[in-house]
């Protein structure tokens, strides 16, 4: 039994310390990959890259193993291709929709970042990222201004103008809320992801004024939020803005809940 101890606790301390070695010493933009993708990129993708996260399970096509664990396919991308992705998103590359797009939320910085980290999670023998100061990149995220409750109320006065226009409006914004991803982290009537809040009261909980300017620049809101600017047109934020405020939930829900609400609705139509 000593023997068997005197054998395995070298290891282990060889184990923690080689661990521990390679965190003190990793390159400052790898370890700023690792950390902006564990705090976004982790509940779809996993904590090792292998497409295992808790959300995982409800995208359709499943989430990329970044590792390459069953099928090369991260090491025939170059590094220009995976920024790419990461800052137009699958809908911007003709890839799911479920990988968000990213170039409204992080940095230049961050998102080379990203990639100097992901190529750490498979084998790869291609050209490294390199982070060259000659050619100054964007270090600091994308700033937009909040938008205006007005704006909201007078594209919508512009926009729809009648019931016919109304629906139409509805049918876009359901069309738009599968087409760019949204379905991929809210849940509604028990389908979609888990990643952010159920939305199937949310006509209900919140005021549209409130969510055409979170839904056209979260960041405004909460700077460290997980949610991304997908950056929609006024008319594609406005459709969905309209979609959302018909999810009210059952009747009996709707008798029960006592929400705080002020404010005229604008979805109500004038007489």
């Amino acid at each position: 039994m000593k023997k068997l101890q005197f054998v395995l606790i070298p290891a282990i301390i060889l184990v923690i310390g080689g661990v521990a070695f390679s965190f003190l010493f990793e390159d400052k933009h790898v370890a700023k990959g690792r950390k902006v993708f564990s705090r976004y990129c982790t509940p779809c993708h996993g904590d090792s890259g292998r497409g295992d996260g808790y959300n995982a399970k409800n995208l359709d096509p499943h989430a990329r193993d970044l590792t390459d664990g069953t099928e090369e396919y991260m090491a025939k991308l170059t590094n220009e291709e995976i920024y790419e992705v990461i800052e137009q998103g699958g809908y911007g590359v003709d890839l799911s929709a479920g990988m968000p797009t990213w170039g409204k939320h992080f940095s230049e910085e961050e998102i080379w970042s990203l990639v100097a980290f992901i190529r750490t999670l498979h084998s790869y023998d291609g050209p490294p990222v390199i982070f060259d100061k000659e050619k100054p990149y964007q270090t600091a995220r994308p700033r937009t201004p909040p938008v205006q409750e007005a704006e909201f109320v007078s594209l919508f006065e512009e926009k729809v103008s009648d019931d016919d226009g109304r629906q139409e409006m509805i049918d876009q914004g359901k069309e738009v809320f599968v087409d760019r991803g949204c379905v991929a982290c809210h849940q509604i009537d028990g389908e979609g992801g888990e990643l952010g809040p159920d939305l199937s009261r949310v006509g209900f909980m919140l005021q549209p004024q409130f969510i055409y300017r979170w839904v056209r620049n979260p960041l405004s809101f909460k700077p460290h939020t997980r949610m991304p600017n997908l950056d929609l047109s006024d008319e594609e934020a406005l459709a969905v803005t309209i979609y959302l405020s018909t999810l009210k939930g059952s009747s009996e829900e709707v008798q029960k809940a006592e929400p705080h609400r002020s404010g005229a609705d604008p979805l109500q139509r004038r007489s």
